[in-house]
């Protein structure tokens, strides 16, 4: 009786324990069941606005792709809206980071703060010695030179949209021409249309040949080849249009004339004076200065790589990307009556053409380029053609060092049985050059050889190259040259 009491004490207690224990697992299982079912209630909702999203952007995707929202009229207020904001960042660009408003950036500068109106200092000096050797009396000529010595002024006022230069230069004594002066060799100003359109006016080079156009700092040897101070345009005073982009570029002129002789003698109107014609430099003169009746040139470049800023020079950097331009040109004009008293006709016609290539490598360029000049003189003097050549290549063993090459070949051909026609210009000549800093500080050596003698039309005393009398070819001149721009 005792042990059944015992046992009713242990399995009483158990009973109601085990009773508790199920009552709280089932309630519990019941609460557990209630939270995942509301959690996946949730969950279902967040997928069906996910997917109801989707659906949003999926729609508005398809609208965008069948071009609805690009229409005619949005295009261009976004591009109008994208050249506002370039336009704005040019001019803000002007000035440096540090919101100077003079000081250097990429050269001497004064600004507004608002970078409305900008002047820019810059000058060059190119210090240089020749020896030249012929087998005549005489054999032996050397010397220093300072062959240029100019400051450029340039900028813009009011907006980037109004551009000016002017560059004055101090000239060395030349024989027969200028003794030491101090003159202006470019004055303009330029009206910037729109993106790709410009026009200009003032004192400007003739856009005819790239040899010429290139500036004198940037050339790959000492001096532009003999060819293209006898066969360029120069500079003259005149309007010109310019219509350019990324690949093509196109320049026309109307002016008072080229500025050159083409080989003295038969200087063709609107040319430096000569003994035989009497005309006039079109530079520094007055508006109704004897001169030309008309005077047009027009010249056209395509790029077929790269950009429009390595044409600017004639070497290419090792680091620069593969670029190549070609490019043609053509010039006319006809002097005024009595231009030239004394003869059948007075008035002197002139045409032509040149065409030219550039390659560059990334650390070796070449270039090539042909002229024609064809001149009508009228009456016994009757026609004259020239013809020159140009090819010439650079290549960097180092990224300071480059070698170079050039030849060149011109003929002066007259169609007039009392003029004889000179010997053919044949000049091979080689060099190098040490950039320091670029062309900002570079020295530059080169030797040339004359195969043939120098005749008249091809004698420049700013080349190095002396007049020869007599058969004694070959002529040797060597150059060298240090060149600093600020």
């Amino acid at each position: 009786m005792a042990r059944r009491s015992f046992w009713l004490h242990i399995a009483i207690p158990a009973v109601v324990l085990g009773a508790c224990i199920a009552t709280q697992l089932s309630a519990q299982t019941a609460s557990n069941q209630d939270s995942v079912e509301s959690r996946i209630e949730q969950m279902q909702k967040q997928l069906d606005d996910v997917l109801r999203k989707n659906a949003e952007l999926d729609n508005e995707v398809q609208q965008l792709k069948g071009g609805d929202w690009m229409t005619e009229q949005r295009s261009e207020e976004i591009k109008q809206l994208v050249a506002d904001v370039l336009a704005d960042a040019d001019t803000r660009a002007s000035l440096l980071d540090t919101g100077m408003t003079a000081g250097w950036s990429d050269g001497f500068f004064l600004a507004s703060a608002d970078g409305r109106f900008r002047l820019n200092i810059a000058g060059q000096m190119q210090i240089r010695w020749i020896y030249s050797f012929i087998d005549e009396p005489d054999r032996h000529r050397q010397g220093f030179e300072n062959t240029r010595t100019r400051m450029t002024f340039s900028g813009h006022v009011f907006s980037r949209d109004l551009q000016y230069l002017v560059r004055t230069e101090f000239t060395r004594n030349e024989p027969q021409l200028v003794q030491g002066l101090n003159f202006i060799q470019d004055a303009w100003v330029r009206f910037q249309l729109n993106d790709s359109t410009s026009i200009r006016v003032g004192q400007f080079k003739v856009p005819f040949n790239r040899e010429e156009l290139v500036s004198s700092a940037h050339q790959l040897a000492v001096e532009r080849s003999n060819v293209n101070e006898s066969l360029n345009l120069g500079r003259t005073q005149g309007i010109e249009l310019v219509i350019a982009d990324d690949v093509h570029r196109f320049a026309v002129s109307i002016n008072d004339g080229a500025s050159d002789s083409l080989g003295g003698f038969t200087a063709s109107g609107g040319g430096i004076a000569t003994s035989t014609v009497q005309v006039g430099d079109p530079i520094h003169n007055f508006a109704l200065f004897q001169d030309v009746e008309y005077a047009i040139q027009g010249r056209y470049e395509y790029i077929i790589a790269g950009s429009r800023e390595q044409f600017e020079d004639f070497t290419s950097p090792i680091d620069e990307p593969f670029a190549a331009m070609v490019g043609v040109a053509a010039h006319a004009q006809q002097t005024e009556s009595n231009g030239a008293p004394g003869f059948t006709r007075d008035e002197i016609r002139w045409v032509g053409w040149t065409v030219d290539a550039s390659v560059e490598f990334g650390g070796a360029n070449v270039f090539a380029s042909f002229t024609h000049h064809y001149v009508d003189r009228g009456g016994f003097v009757g026609q004259f053609n020239f013809y020159g050549v140009v090819v010439q290549g650079g290549y960097y063993i180092t990224p300071k060092w480059e070698v170079f090459g050039r030849y060149e070949w011109g003929m002066a051909d007259s169609k007039n049985d009392l003029f004889a026609n000179p010997n053919d210009l044949s000049i091979l000549t080689f060099g190098a050059n040490y950039y320091f800093d670029g062309h900002s500080a570079k020295w530059t050596t080169d030797i040339g050889f004359a195969l043939n003698e120098i005749s008249d039309e091809w004698d420049f005393n700013l080349t190095g190259y002396r007049l020869q009398t007599t058969a004694s070819a070959p002529q040797i001149v060597f150059r060298t040259q240090f060149q600093l721009l600020f």
